[in-house]
């Protein structure tokens, strides 16, 4: 081509996809004029389908419909006498990419920065950062990972590397502040206060650890009263239930209200528990949230991001507490078994004596009052004293038994259920 036979230079940078940051593969140009795999853009806008509008993914100019593009066969020409040339892509200049640190010396402004220089604020490829390495003048010039902020560790006022801490106003300073601002402050170096603050940091990852071993204790305690709740409630309620089978249609009322105030006390207390329980699980996440935090912070080989981070954490590291649990469930279970037993002795009994007094009075009153009153059935005198079945059952369920459970019942111990009750 014309092209090789002038010798004209392109450099490789020039033939990279922004997108897949390698040599073009059937390059298309899109209506702003940037180049472009022809598959690259065509997933990249097939994420924008929802969207309906189709952007640049460097000018983010947007394209509505969606531009139909060819490869651009200029373009294709160019990366095949650039391969061709006996180019061959350097793997050891790596290109960056998104979220990556840039060389500040590179003239592209594409390589990605292997080291940063916390002495002369700037970050280098492995290129350039070769006179660091081998020049005794950058000895005492200490390197770390890239950062991407490395520009804004330099005084405001005076221009110097922020290499010490005041602890009085609790804020990077560098060594001119020292003389001036700061001149009576309490001043240390930054390997100081992050031994300092480390020190800190392991007494709190101690107290967390407590703290998180007591609310696992906790929790585990929790679900046996939870359980023991559940298992008390069941066997009430089954005990109860035992004794009203025997009773008529009438008691299955009383008993239904009995055993939806059990399940009622039951809920608020399983509810309470719940809720305390959630409590206690959000603690520990948490706290797990916060030891997490503190070993990754004290992982940090950067300095200034470990102070730095240290300050926001120390001022919200306070777990709040979470109340215990408080209910009386075992007692009014107790004292709703106690009347239900009483109850249903007075039932059979009444119930006894009033088919014993009727089989009498039906055997001196012949046949004819007999049938009449064998017309009455017994269950319909069982729905009339219901309710004051059901009033003694909630009443006693709500007070404290009697010293003397017997006396308390002695003036409804016996019955006295006439004929016309039936």
């Amino acid at each position: 081509m014309a092209l090789a036979s002038s010798n004209v230079q392109i450099s490789r940078e020039k033939l990279v996809c922004a997108i897949c940051l390698d040599l073009f593969k059937n390059p298309a140009t899109i209506p702003c004029g940037h180049n472009f795999c022809l598959e690259c853009i065509g997933r990249f806008w097939d994420q924008q389908f929802s969207i309906g509008a189709y952007s640049c993914p460097q000018c983010r100019k947007s394209f509505i419909p969606r531009p139909l593009l060819h490869r651009n066969i200029i373009v294709c020409d160019i990366v095949d006498d650039f391969l061709k040339s006996g180019a061959k892509p350097d793997s050891t200049r790596p290109l960056a990419g998104p979220g990556d640190v840039t060389c500040d010396f590179c003239s592209s402004g594409r390589l990605r920065a292997a080291r940063s220089c916390l002495v002369c604020l700037a970050s280098y490829c492995e290129e350039h950062l070769t006179p660091h390495r081998d020049s005794p003048a950058f000895q005492d010039h200490p390197l770390t990972e890239p950062v991407p902020d490395i520009k804004e560790r330099k005084c405001k006022m005076h221009r110097k590397h922020l290499e010490l801490f005041c602890r009085s106003d609790k804020t990077f300073i560098c060594c001119v502040c020292t003389t001036n601002e700061h001149r009576n402050h309490e001043v240390v170096t930054l390997e100081e206060e992050v031994h300092s603050r480390k020190k800190e940091l392991y007494q709190m990852d101690l107290e967390m650890e407590k703290q998180l071993q007591g609310t696992l204790l906790e929790i585990g305690t929790l679900q046996e009263t939870i359980d023991s709740i559940t298992r008390t409630a069941q066997q009430v309620e089954l005990e109860i239930t035992n004794k009203f089978s025997s009773m008529t249609a009438a008691i299955d009322e009383a008993l239904k209200v009995v055993i939806d105030l059990i399940g009622t006390e039951q809920e608020e207390a399983v509810n309470q528990a719940n809720s305390i329980r959630s409590q206690l699980e959000q603690k520990c996440t948490e706290l797990r949230e916060k030891k997490l935090q503190l070993e990754i912070l004290a992982n940090k080989s950067d300095n200034f991001k470990f102070v730095q981070e240290s300050l926001c954490f120390s001022s919200s590291s306070q777990v709040p507490n979470v109340p215990k649990l408080k209910s009386d469930l075992h007692s009014k279970l107790a004292r709703a078994s106690e009347a239900a037993t009483e109850l249903s002795a007075q039932v059979k009994e009444c119930l006894r004596r009033a088919m014993k007094r009727k089989l009498k009075s039906s055997e001196s009153r012949g046949n004819e009052k007999a049938a009449r009153s064998s017309d009455v059935s017994p269950y319909t005198s069982l729905l009339r004293q219901e309710p004051k079945i059901r009033k003694d059952v909630l009443q006693y369920a709500a007070a404290p038994p009697p010293r003397n459970a017997s006396q308390g019942w002695s003036s409804r111990r016996h019955c006295r259920c006439h004929e016309a009750d039936f």
